[in-house]
């Protein structure tokens, strides 16, 4: 066991730097994670929606028909009525055959003059801008919440591989141990107690040997199936430790701007009905008449006087509501940025306790080392004060990774 210490120390550092880096796999996720596919499949229908909306009034030619067939004690009569339209140019036909039948073709263009100013396609082009973005939103909080998962298990992994590391390099010497031990009870030189405790250690550290593979097998299948990506033997894992202010003062700039995005769809709205209310549907227009030679101006319209406009008083007291939720919603966020602030200090308490623990068990186990040697101290007291070493040496690694992940998190969580 005398070169125990000195192996941890190297492989404790060796483990900081060695292949694929979580930047790398942060910016592989983005291109061939689940979340991506995703996205892209958001995309192609937000551009065929878009698409829809540009045709509107123009998405092919409208026809609309009907006719007749009498035949009674006045003779045979067959009439029909037939239209076309493509955006405001009109066709209408009436055809009436009988004796004495007649027929009349118009052909011209008609237009609802309320639409020229804020018609429904308008309306609707604004309306998907804001559904684009917001879509679009839900996509980016996606993948961010993606790639704070795949951060977590990406620190379970590195934990786990130190873990598996130091197990795997401290069994020869607690093979030595055991075997050392086992001739010095059978010759009287060891106690039963060291030997029996030493055949522990050696069993205990096998078995968590073989469950640390497992557990590592599990989480690299993870990887591929949550997150479509191929983990390989070497990771490079740089350890961070000064936390971005910006990181904190960015957090739910996703959310605000989404309640933003409500409040800008209600007052749409809100505009829309009180401009549909508001004015007359006025159509007016111009047309050939075939059958007559000359042309004919037809005008209509419609109004409901003195309507009661519920859907924009609705549509208001919606934009009410999101306002207070917005209001609310800056205070929790101001909340949630100083609880996460505490976490990232308490986590930096955390480490620097951590870190003199470290150093007065290591103090501590070389002087019971010392003392086992000289044979004035049991194997049991020795190696108690080592792994106490050891669990204390994982322990800083682990919570200096989780101080890693914590920093990258922050950069995901708006």
């Amino acid at each position: 066991m005398k070169k125990l210490g000195i192996l941890v120390g190297a492989l404790l550092i060796s483990f900081q730097s060695y292949g694929s880096t979580l930047d790398e796999l942060i910016v592989q996720l983005k291109q061939d994670g689940y979340s991506a596919k995703y996205r892209t499949l958001e995309e192609k229908q937000l551009t065929i929606e878009n698409k829809k909306i540009e045709l509107i009034d123009r998405d092919g030619i409208d026809i609309d028909g009907s006719g007749s067939v009498t035949d009674d004690v006045n003779g045979g009569r067959t009439t029909g009525d037939i239209s076309a339209s493509y955006d405001f140019f009109k066709y209408e036909g009436t055809y009436d055959v009988e004796y004495s039948g007649e027929n009349k073709q118009l052909f011209g263009v008609e237009k609802n003059l309320k639409d020229i100013f804020y018609g429904n396609k308008k309306y609707s082009q604004n309306l998907f801008t804001i559904d684009e973005i917001t879509r679009l939103n839900a996509e980016d909080e996606r993948m961010d919440e993606e790639i704070i998962a795949l951060i977590d298990l990406y620190k379970t992994l590195i934990d786990k591989r130190l873990e598996l590391k130091l197990k795997e390099s401290l069994l020869p010497s607690l093979e030595a141990d055991a075997a050392k031990l086992e001739i010095g009870f059978k010759t009287g030189q060891s106690s039963k107690l060291d030997y029996k405790y030493s055949k522990m250690s050696l069993r205990n550290t096998n078995n968590d040997i073989e469950q640390l593979k497992l557990d590592l097998i599990q989480i690299e299948k993870t990887f591929e199936t949550t997150f479509n990506l191929k983990i390989y033997s070497d990771i490079n894992y740089t350890k961070l430790e000064e936390l971005n202010m910006n990181d904190i003062k960015n957090i739910g700039d996703r959310s605000l701007e989404n309640i933003d995005l409500a409040i800008d769809l209600a007052d749409e709205n809100k505009k829309y009905s009180t401009y549909d209310t508001k004015w007359a549907n006025f159509n007016a227009g111009t047309f050939y008449d075939v059958k007559n030679n000359g042309w004919l101006m037809r005008i209509s319209f419609d109004k409901t006087l003195f309507e009661y406009d519920d859907t924009s008083a609705t549509y208001e007291v919606e934009k009410e509501k999101l306002e207070m939720e917005k209001e609310k919603l800056v205070k929790s966020l101001r909340n949630q940025k100083d609880e996460y602030l505490n976490q990232y200090n308490s986590l930096l308490k955390e480490i620097s306790n951590l870190r003199l623990q470290d150093e007065v068990d290591e103090m501590t186990y070389k002087i019971y080392k010392l003392n086992y040697e000289q044979g004035n101290e049991t194997y049991i007291n020795y190696i108690e004060k080592y792994e106490d070493y050891i669990a204390n040496s994982i322990a800083l690694e682990q919570k200096e990774n989780e101080l890693t992940a914590f920093i990258y998190e922050m950069q995901y969580r708006r």
